[in-house]
């Protein structure tokens, strides 16, 4: 008799308070603490709303969709779209602004060669090393490479 083993570790759930997570909050409300400790010290009077701002954007910026938080993926749409906008343009304020971010806009312009490449350490077989039989049964060891040719299905076509 064997149990059956099932693992939650992929679809646990976190702690945390409506549908948050506990860390984003903690991070959150560090970040609106830090935030009110500073605004108190120059501007007393706007210290509370800003900490609680800052608070709320640190945890929306934090939420996680594809792996990626949400600065994140605004941060690499920013940056695709200078590259983007460089590429098209090269005379442009935005290639102008590449250059000084040393961001290369060869990653906009795709070539098939090098996208489709194969890995490099991928070994090129050469089949005059087999040996080869016209038929199964010929072959007696397992030592060899057989072709066998089936016929067309029509319905499959």
């Amino acid at each position: 008799m064997a149990a059956d083993f099932k693992s939650h570790i992929l679809s646990r759930d976190e702690k945390g308070f409506g549908g948050i997570p506990f860390k984003r909050l903690l991070f959150g409300g560090i970040a609106g603490g830090l935030t009110y400790t500073v605004f108190r010290l120059a501007l007393p009077n706007i210290a509370v709303p800003v900490g609680i701002v800052v608070a709320l954007v640190m945890i929306v910026m934090t939420a996680p969709r594809g792996g990626l938080p949400l600065w994140m993926r605004l941060w690499l749409n920013l940056r695709g779209r200078l590259l983007l906008t460089a590429a098209q343009n090269p005379s442009s304020i935005a290639a102008e602004l590449a250059k000084m971010l040393s961001l290369s806009t060869d990653a906009a312009m795709l070539d098939s060669s090098r996208v489709f490449a194969p890995p490099a350490g991928l070994v090129e077989v050469d089949l005059s090393e087999w040996v080869t039989f016209a038929r199964a049964r010929d072959l007696d060891r397992g030592d060899g490479l057989v072709f066998v040719a089936t016929p067309l299905d029509e319905e499959a076509l």
